[in-house]
């Protein structure tokens, strides 16, 4: 069974040996790991090539013009030739000897036609585990009622089968604009409109948050790639998020297209349930995203630091 890693990389070259070393030290034999370069400036071209000299991983590249990490990832996704595939950050790295139980448990799932893959958590480098664990182990559930529903938060490591990406054209949201945050979101709730995943509470991926990164900075990232932003909102007006979920969202969809001066009501909204819901988010919507008009005219954009600190 071949598993296939993509990541997607720009200027980064100096993070991706630490990666590769994680691979190199699976010891499991049939690995893909195609790394696409969003036309960086840098040479990690001969990094990776310098990789490919001594590797057990087979190593494929790709250099393509920059148009975002997304687009960059979907390339990628494009030449994913194993049978699971994972998209993995490249400052992100496995713990040691994790791909030989990911095996076996694709095992089990290999011939249900109703589960598309399998969710896993991670962990910081001194191994707290990021965001809240799964309800139950090996759990058969979605994204819409496991983790949203039950608000399992913090990034987890999905692994998800070739067949269902290609055979449904599973992509990442690639937007005009470039950056935001929400993308993972929507990859995730499409495979949800249509698969279950198995939800497992394993740490196999290591996972550094940064100061300087989306989970600090959510408001400024998302703020300066509002169609991306608004299209996640939207995303959680679906039938299967509980009530309450649902109008948070809604508040901060109506502020995101209020900032940006977008058409209030998408496909997604008008539905019974969800006119209800705009009525009681309209006002405290418009507010915040005056709010947000008054950060981006200051140029000063509040910080969520409770991110930077991993829960047990």
């Amino acid at each position: 069974m071949k598993i296939t890693i993509v990541t997607a990389t720009y200027n980064r070259r100096d993070l991706l040996k630490r990666l590769f070393t994680s691979l190199e030290a699976q010891r499991y034999e049939d690995i893909e790991w195609i790394v696409v370069d969003d036309g960086g400036s840098d040479d990690t071209e001969e990094v990776v090539q310098a990789f490919r000299k001594s590797a057990a991983v087979d190593i494929r590249f790709l250099r393509k013009e920059n148009s975002g990490k997304d687009a960059t990832v979907n390339a990628g996704l494009d030449l994913a030739g194993g049978d699971l595939v994972a998209v993995i950050d490249d400052d992100d790295y496995f713990v040691p000897n994790v791909f030989r139980q990911i095996a076996d448990d694709y095992a089990k799932i290999a011939e249900d036609d109703e589960v598309a893959g399998l969710s896993y958590l991670t962990q910081d480098p001194s191994g707290k585990v990021w965001g809240r664990m799964f309800p139950l182990n090996y759990m058969i559930s979605d994204h819409f009622d496991c983790r949203i529903n039950q608000k399992i938060w913090g990034d987890k490591c999905e692994f998800t089968k070739a067949t269902v990406l290609r055979d449904n054209h599973i992509r990442f949201l690639a937007t005009k604009t470039r950056g935001g945050f929400g993308a993972d979101t929507l990859f995730l709730s499409s495979i949800a409109e249509r698969f279950k995943t198995c939800y497992i509470n394993t740490a196999v991926l290591y996972k550094n948050f940064y100061e300087t990164g989306i989970a600090v900075n959510w408001r400024q990232k998302g703020l300066l790639n509002p169609e991306l932003s608004a299209a996640y909102y939207a995303c959680f007006q679906h039938r299967r998020v509980h009530l309450r979920i649902r109008l948070r969202y809604m508040v901060a969809y109506i502020a995101i297209t209020y900032y940006a001066g977008y058409p209030l009501l998408p496909p997604s909204v008008q539905t019974p349930w969800n006119r209800a819901l705009f009525v009681l988010a309209y006002l405290p919507g418009m507010m915040i995203g005056a709010r947000w008009k008054k950060y981006r005219k200051s140029g000063s954009y509040p910080q969520a630091r409770h991110w930077m600190e991993p829960k047990n």
